[in-house]
């Protein structure tokens, strides 16, 4: 309805229909200053009401709309605006999004293998062959020293062992043996190797020093003197018992075989221990041939040869060796990083 028309009182209106709209806060009101007052209709007459002016001071009947306020929009505009709002649920979706795409990103990052990654585990890898041949032949030096038949000349073999192990352990923590599917797996089989390795270097480290002091104590036997015979056999007797006691020390160690042939030689040299101590007895000085010592000593004698001497099984220790060997790993491990950086 135009601002300034009258209202027609007394015309019922329907409940919920919009009222007539009030004046905005504000706005100049339509009769012109200096103009004369609207005339008043005659006492019998109705009278006309003037458009009300808002009174913010008044009371407002419940459900009737309120007049806009400075600053706030109409209820409206704020239905509109509330209308075009995104809802929360798809704020927080268009979020995750975003942050599982950033999340993919740094994963990806992260777990891409570059050049220089695969290059810093072949550089380790070949040191580890270097000193691998290092062991070897520290190994071997000790084995043909004269001082052989003591642990201490496997001290350095197992100090370069150690250090093989820890300079092995850091592949474990290097970029391209954890995240490169083909890497990894021949750093396992390397790891496995490594670990028989170390096993049966250590157990030669503890072998090879009784094998040899029961070697020397055992091809140490005394001259024969035929001008006493009797002082000779018993000084064979006192070698065989040594003998006999370093090759009991031989069958402690951990190489199975060698520890077979402790064993085999410990109680093949104390039956012949036995029987030396019986010729020690007969009056071998004053022996005369056809004579009864010296049908004793001829029949000693034949059960001495009897007794056999062991033998080391050769074939089980080279097979031993075999499975200890890490060149082959090594090799592998080698190829499939040079492949990878190509």
């Amino acid at each position: 309805m135009p601002y300034g028309q009258p209202q027609q009182y007394g015309q019922p209106q329907p409940y919920g229909q919009p009222q007539p709209p009030m004046p905005q806060y504000g706005q100049p009101r339509p009769i012109p200053y200096g103009q004369p007052a609207m005339p008043q209709p005659p006492a019998s007459q109705p009278a006309v009401p003037q458009p009300a002016m808002p009174q913010y001071a008044q009371s407002q009947q419940y459900g009737q709309p309120q007049p806009p306020k400075p600053g706030n929009f109409p209820s409206q505009q704020a239905g509109a605006a509330a209308k075009n709002k995104p809802p929360v649920a798809i704020i927080i979706g268009a979020v995750a999004a975003v942050v599982v795409i950033a999340l993919a990103a740094v994963f990806f990052l992260t777990n891409r293998v570059s050049r220089s990654d695969y290059e810093e585990v072949l550089v380790q890898t070949q040191a580890l062959e270097s000193s691998y041949t290092a062991i070897n032949e520290e190994f071997s030096s000790a084995a043909s020293a004269t001082d052989n038949d003591s642990s201490s000349a496997y001290d350095e073999g197992k100090k370069k062992l150690k250090t093989f192990k820890q300079d092995s352990d850091k592949l474990a923590a290097m970029k391209a043996v954890k995240k490169d599917k083909d890497v990894k797996e021949k750093y396992e089989t390397f790891e496995r190797d490594r670990a028989k390795y170390e096993r049966y270097m250590n157990d030669l480290a503890q072998t090879m020093p009784a094998l040899m002091k029961m070697t020397h104590t055992c091809t140490k036997l005394p001259k024969f003197d035929s001008a006493d015979m009797s002082s000779y056999y018993r000084d064979l007797s006192k070698a065989l018992e040594s003998c006999a006691a370093d090759a009991g020390d031989l069958a402690k160690v951990p190489v199975k075989s060698y520890a077979e042939y402790g064993a085999d030689m410990q109680e093949s040299v104390s039956k012949k221990k036995d029987i030396v101590d019986q010729m020690a007895d007969l009056n071998l000085n004053d022996i005369e041939y056809g004579s009864a010592d010296y049908e004793k000593l001829q029949d000693l004698h034949a059960k001495m040869s009897d007794i056999d001497s062991p033998t080391l099984d050769q074939s089980d220790l080279q097979k031993a060796a075999k499975e200890a060997d890490l060149s082959g790993s090594l090799k592998d491990l080698e190829t499939t990083l040079s492949e990878k950086i190509k």
